[in-house]
């Protein structure tokens, strides 16, 4: 866990701070593999340097789950529908870090069996493997989402909105009247 003394003020836990790293990392590992695959021999370390960022991906994955696990007692879960959203979000999350790690021990295991490094067809099966780690990827994300822009989940309000009623004189916002009732209506004689 993380000392408070070290979070900026505005970030109720680090979970915030670690969670991008395996989304940027697996895209990237992704990105990294295609390249070798396509340039084949011509780059003759691509697949050392894609299982790297795989491996990369699957420990940054687990430290930012188990980021998400300390998290949860740092904010206030206050509705029965962002309790349903942080269960799915964590069981998306260790199915991440499971995949996502597993595979980077099998990219790595690979690394050291000639037959696999030799076939190019082995390197697609390893690609399309690669590839399928981004789903769940996508719905841890899409959950954790969902906790803080739908449920509102470790967001504290910073600044009130003034009321409809009476907005502060130095306000910004537009007139929200309508047309019809901003302009004087003629009175009939």
């Amino acid at each position: 866990m993380v000392p408070d003394f070290l979070l900026p003020e505005w970030v109720p836990n680090a979970h915030p701070l670690i969670v991008h790293f395996p989304i940027a990392l697996i895209f990237v590992a992704v990105a990294a593999d295609a390249l070798a695959l396509w340039l084949g021999e011509r780059w003759e370390t691509g697949q050392e340097v894609a299982t790297g960022l795989y491996a990369a991906t699957g420990l940054s994955a687990a430290a930012s789950y188990y980021s998400g696990t300390w998290a949860i007692d740092t904010v206030p879960i206050v509705t029965p529908g962002a309790a349903s959203t942080l269960s799915t979000h964590s069981f998306w999350a260790w199915y991440t870090m499971v995949s996502t790690s597993g595979y980077a021990l099998l990219r790595t295991a690979g690394l050291f069996v000639s037959w696999v490094r030799a076939r190019p067809s082995a390197h697609v099966v390893l690609f399309v493997l690669g590839l399928a780690t981004l789903y769940p990827m996508y719905e841890t994300g899409e959950n954790g989402g969902a906790m803080v822009y739908k449920r509102g989940v470790g967001v504290t309000r910073v600044q009130e909105v003034p009321s409809t009623a009476s907005p502060a004189p130095d306000s910004a916002q537009p007139d929200t009247m309508q047309a019809s009732e901003s302009t004087p209506r003629a009175e009939a004689p």
